[in-house]
């Protein structure tokens, strides 16, 4: 019995990453929407707001602990790959609820090869949403959401805008 619980409880905390209690009202960022002011720092520097201005900015929340994220990284990866050197698009992906260590320990386990920002305490996380990952903000140039995504990444539809 107790092994029973033990497997329920764990099969719930995989499902925790995108089904979240919402509470009435909760809170996201929205197409048309513009970028709110932060900053985020790893060990190459700090990004701000400010440094994605005349690009499109591509910003993906993920945790290596949640399994839609983790479905979602061979295009995350592809979304990393084909824009980490084009000088219009900034990529920024942004651990919530993680540290830099579980983080690389997790990238270095799986191979992948992206920079990413740790955003433990949902600092940054919090002036975008307040519940569900993966998920997904590009804005245009000038700083307007121009697409969402709430439970996935779908690289095909932002290829399409960016390109």
């Amino acid at each position: 019995m107790k092994y029973l619980l033990f497997y329920i409880i764990s099969l719930l905390s995989l499902t925790a990453c995108i089904r979240e209690d919402l509470p009435a009202g909760s809170f996201a960022l929205e197409k048309g929407d513009l970028l709110p002011e932060f900053s985020i720092s790893n060990p190459d520097g700090t990004v701000s707001n400010k440094d994605l201005e005349n690009k499109f900015a591509l910003i993906i929340f993920f945790s290596t602990t949640c399994s839609d994220c983790r479905e979602a990284f061979p295009d995350i990866s592809t979304l990393y790959n084909m824009y980490k050197d084009n000088p219009s698009v900034r990529i920024l992906l942004i651990a919530r609820n993680e540290t830099e260590e579980q983080v690389t320990a997790y990238f270095r386990e799986h191979q992948y090869d992206m920079k990413f920002f740790a955003d433990p305490d949902r600092n940054v996380y919090s002036l975008f949403a307040d519940s569900t990952i993966p998920r997904v903000f590009l804005a245009d140039k000038s700083g307007t959401i121009i697409l969402t995504q709430t439970e996935k990444v779908d690289a095909e539809e932002i290829m399409k805008i960016t390109t």
